[in-house]
Formats: structure tokens, sequence, C-alpha cells
């Protein structure tokens, strides 16, 4: 019996540490007192405010409201104290403050707890003065950049514009190639430039995203072009596959969907120096006259350590100094491309390992054009693009290709059965094969299964056992959560 007592005590003990450590620490003016209104406890802040520190407990609560608390008798005035919820608290230098109360009147004790309404009203006025100066400051800085920016923009064009003069007169080859690399100089200016000023919109949040109608697959194709130069210099392989499912006219920001692709593609042909780029499109809603794309851009480069991930969206952070001396760039470009992305209500997820490349996955929002008829012609579909494999061997195509159906269960099935195999053997071009055909198998399914089968194609596209035995399991899952819930 005396060991339980003796527990309940020490619990009991442990309990009023807590409790007096919590009114310790409180943002408010805590005051135990008793029946006649002496106050027995003072927290920091009670001391510290009112000016007696440990004194306090000298005094009684009167003495600390003579405007409000009148005795009657020498009795102390209870309930009148239970009623106040504000007053005017006196400092034992004769200056008072307003206060919000509330007091706690108990059996055995009793609280009152105060807010100190002069301070808070100051801290209220500190935070606005502090929020006038930051948007002051910002508009300063987006001024000055935007002066900058263009005072920089200006010679750079007039170079550009002279050294293409001179280029279209005729110069010899020593000559030529110098000439081609000041305009290679000038690109690069230019696109940390419109980095820059970029980043100054989005800050300000004054970023539009425009609604217009473009050929989706044109775009596609020149922010391929666009780079193909660099990736033919380096000797990579560039791959590009497309959802046939998407409409060859869209509406959205071109431009903005254009300068993400830029982004992502350029990172992957400056950090890859053996092996290839790949790019990958999927649709993965369509509701009325919305429809949700899913990108992803790959690359066999150096890669990325779980570690580094985190500084890789940020504002003017690269993963260490060493990468910045030697590829260069101002570590806007994710940051913007990432905002971006955001904007057109999308994320962007990075899948990487050190040494062994970088997949970058995003959605974006986009609407399908009322003015044309939706599909695409085959045909128009630019060299880049790979066509699917060819599976007219099978009776039945469309049941095989129409998610959730028994035959299209069966031919997936088989074709992670097989895949597995391939991978436990490391037969990586069969398995490519594979994991391709269950790609398609799976483009009527929800996003998350076709996310999960994009992404296990990308990684055994790159031989990476571990990470493709990963993203197997995970679309074995979603499969059997998907069909399991029907």
């Amino acid at each position: 019996m005396s060991d339980k007592r003796g527990g309940k005590m020490e619990q009991d003990a442990l309990q009023g540490e807590d409790v007096y450590r919590f009114m310790e620490a409180s943002l408010e003016i805590i005051l135990k007192f008793d029946n006649q209104g002496r106050i027995l406890y003072g927290n920091a802040l009670a001391q510290e405010d009112l000016g007696y520190g440990e004194k306090l407990t000298q005094l009684s609560l009167d003495m600390l409201f003579p405007g409000e608390l009148h005795r009657e008798n020498d009795d102390f005035p209870l309930e009148t104290l239970k009623k106040m919820k504000e007053g005017m608290m006196y400092r034992k230098n004769g200056t008072c403050f307003p206060v919000r109360m509330t007091a706690v009147i108990d059996e055995q004790c009793h609280f009152l707890f105060a807010i100190n309404v002069a301070k808070r009203i100051e801290t209220e006025r500190k935070l606005v003065r502090m929020k006038e100066e930051m948007e002051e400051t910002i508009k300063v800085r987006n001024e000055f950049v935007a002066n900058v920016t263009h005072e920089l923009r200006t010679p750079v064009n007039g170079i550009r514009g002279h050294v293409t003069n001179l280029l279209e007169a005729g110069v010899s080859g020593e000559v030529k190639s110098t000439l081609d690399i000041i305009i290679r100089c000038c690109e690069n200016m230019s696109a940390i430039i419109n980095n820059i000023l970029d980043f100054s919109k989005l800050e300000a949040g004054k970023f539009v995203i425009e609604q217009k109608e473009f050929n989706f697959y044109e775009m596609v194709n020149h922010a391929v072009e666009t780079n193909i130069t660099a990736i033919n210099a380096k000797g990579l392989r560039i791959m590009v596959n497309i959802e046939k499912s998407i409409p060859e006219y869209l509406v959205g920001d071109q431009l903005r969907l254009t300068q993400i692709l830029n982004n992502l593609l350029s990172n992957a042909v400056k950090f890859t120096s053996v092996g290839y780029i790949n790019i990958e499109v999927t649709k993965t809603v369509q509701f009325d006259d919305e429809i949700e794309l899913f990108f992803v851009v790959s690359d066999t480069g150096i890669g990325i350590s779980p570690e580094e991930k985190d500084k890789l969206f940020k504002s003017f952070s690269q993963v260490d100094a060493s990468i910045t001396r030697k590829y260069g760039g101002t570590g806007l470009g994710l940051s913007i491309t990432k905002q971006l992305i955001e904007l057109m209500h999308g994320t962007i997820h990075l899948d990487s390992e050190k040494g062994k490349g970088s997949s970058f996955s995003f959605s974006v929002r986009l609407h399908l054009s009322q003015n044309r008829e939706e599909g695409i012609k085959t045909g128009e579909r630019f060299e880049f693009i790979n066509q699917k494999q060819d599976m007219s061997q099978y009776d039945d195509l469309e049941k095989i290709f129409q998610y959730g159906t028994p035959e299209n269960q069966q031919e997936i099935a088989s074709k992670m059965e097989k895949l597995i195999i391939c991978m436990e053997v490391e037969a990586w071009d069969k398995a490519e094969a594979f994991a391709h055909n269950i790609k398609e198998l799976v483009e009527q399914a929800p996003r998350e299964v076709k996310k999960s089968a994009f992404r296990m194609e990308m990684n055994v596209r790159k031989a990476n056992y571990e990470k493709s035995l990963e993203q197997y399991k995970d679309l074995k899952s979603a499969l059997m959560e998907d069909i399991g819930g029907k």
C-alpha cells in the first residue's frame, strides 16, 4: 500500500513540475491568490511586467487594480474580480497598462490570467511596420532588377546583332569559331537575365499564366530542337514518347510550358556526358474541358544523392559549389520551374541516384481546345517520337488495351511475370520491352497506377535493379489496390 501511495505522490510531483514549467514559460501574466486576494505566486512575466520581481507575493490583487477592486469590511471582492474581463493593471512605478483578464475561482485555489493589451498592440504595430517596410524593399528590389536587367539586355542584344551581321557577311574558319562562341555567350547571358526577371515577377506575385491555343506536339518538338545541337555535340541519344490519346491542340501557356521543358532538358544535357535523355508524356486525367498531363524527363547523368535533393528547388542554390564552377548556372532554373508548375496546378518530383542519373516527373493542367476536333494525326508526330511496339498478334486488341477487362488483367499479369524474370537474370533489353508493354496496358488506368508504370520503365531503362524492383512492387501494389477496390 505504501508503494502505491509513494508512486502517486511521485506522479503528482512530476505533474506539478510540468504545470510550473508551463506557467513560467507562458506569454500571459499568471497570478495565484487566496480568498483574501493575497498573491501566493506570480510567474516570470508577471514579475517582469509589474516590476516587483519576487516581492510580488507580498502584495494583494486590489493593490494591482486600485480603480476596480475595493474591499468592503476588509473582505476581498472575489465576485467582482470574477466578472471582470478588462481592467487597468498598475506597476510598481505607478504607471498602468490595459489588460484582458480571466479569473478562475476554485475551492482550493484561485488564478488570474491577464494579457498585456498594450504590449500586443505594440507588437501588432511593429508587424504592420515590418510588413510595410518589407513590401517597400521588395518593390525597390524589383524595380532595381527590372532596370538592371534591361540595361544588361541592351548591350547583349547589340553584341549579338553585330556578331550575326559579321557571320552573314562571311568570315574565315577561325574567326567564325570565335564569333560562334560569342553568340553562345550572349545566349547564356540572355537566359540568365530572363531567369532573374522571371524570379523577380514570381517573388512579387505578378506572374500571370496565359490561356491560349497551341500545338502541343510542335511545342515539345521546339523544346527538343532548342537543345538538339548540345545533345548531338555530346553524342547523347534523345528519345521522346507521347501518349497517342493526347490531343494535338491544347489551351494553356505555351511559352511557360516550353520554358519548363527547356529548363529540365538543358539540365539533363548539362549533367549528362554519356548515354541518353528520355521524355515521356502521358494523359492522367481528362474531365470536361480540362486535361492533366504527366511528364517524365530522365537522363543517365551524374545524379543526386538523397541528402542533396532538398537544396535543388531552392532559389540561388545548387547541390554544391563545385557543380556551379564546373557546369555554371545561377541556381534559379529549377526554382522557377517548380513555381511555374505550381501556377499550372501541378507538382514536380525528383527520383535520382548519385552516379546513375535523374528522373524529373511533373504534372500540369491544361484545357482542351474548343475550336478543334480532339485527336491527332499520327503522321504529324515528329521524328523523335518512338512509335508503339507492334502487338497485332493479339486477336482482340481493344479488350486487351481496355484497362480492367479480364483480357487486360491477364496480359498485365503475364508481362509482369516475364518482366521480373528478366530483371532477375539482368536481361535488361527484354525487361525494357516488357516494362514498355505494361505501361501501354495501363494507359487507361488511374493516375497513380500510370505514374508507377512510367517510373518503373524509367528505372528498367537505367538497368537499376534496386530501383526497378522497388517500382515493380509499387506498381503491383497499386494494381492490386485498384482492381481489388472495384
